[in-house]
C-alpha cells in the first residue's frame, strides 16, 4: 500500500531494525495489521498509548486491546484530540480530551502521566486502573443521582 506520509528525517535515523513497524489505515493498530501477532510472539501483555487522537486511534486501540486480552494505558499527557462539530454538537479539544481520558481509565486503560508511567515502569508496577462500576459510583457521588 503507497504511503502519503514519512518519517521526519531525524526520527528515521533513530529507528532500530528490531522494533515493529506497521502501516494502518483503520483507527485501531491493530485492525488489519499482524500488531497483534508480533506482540504475542514477544510475550507483551501490555501497550502503552501515545499520540493522536484521543478521539480515534487512541480509543479504537485501547478497547480492541481488551478483545485481545491485553492491558492498556494511555499516556494522557503525550495523547491529544481535536475540536469537533456536527450534525449532533460540538466539543472542544480539551473537554473531549479529558472526557475520553475518564472513559479511558473508567474501563479499558489505565490513563497516567507520562511521569506515573516513568515512575511505574522504573519500579516494576502496573499503572492503576479504575472499573465501570467504582466509576460509576463515584460519577453517582459527584453529579447525583
Amino acid at each position: 500500500m503507497p504511503t502519503s506520509w514519512s518519517l521526519h528525517p531525524e526520527v528515521e535515523q533513530r529507528l532500530d531494525p528490531s522494533w515493529k513497524r506497521a502501516t494502518k489505515d483503520k483507527g485501531s493498530v491493530f485492525a488489519g495489521t499482524d500488531v497483534a501477532a508480533w506482540l504475542a510472539d514477544q510475550g507483551v501483555d501490555t501497550i502503552t498509548i501515545v499520540g493522536f487522537m484521543t478521539n480515534n486511534c487512541d480509543i479504537a486501540t485501547a478497547v480492541h486491546a481488551e478483545e485481545l486480552g491485553l492491558a492498556a494505558e494511555v499516556l494522557g499527557d503525550a495523547t491529544g484530540a481535536i475540536h469537533l462539530a456536527n450534525e449532533v454538537g460540538q466539543v472542544s479539544a480539551e473537554q473531549l480530551h479529558q472526557t475520553l481520558l475518564v472513559l479511558l481509565h473508567s474501563n479499558f486503560a489505565a490513563v497516567a502521566s507520562t511521569e506515573a508511567w516513568t515512575a511505574a515502569v522504573t519500579a516494576g508496577e502496573a499503572l492503576p486502573k479504575s472499573d465501570l462500576g467504582t466509576s460509576a459510583t463515584r460519577g453517582r457521588a459527584a453529579f447525583g443521582g
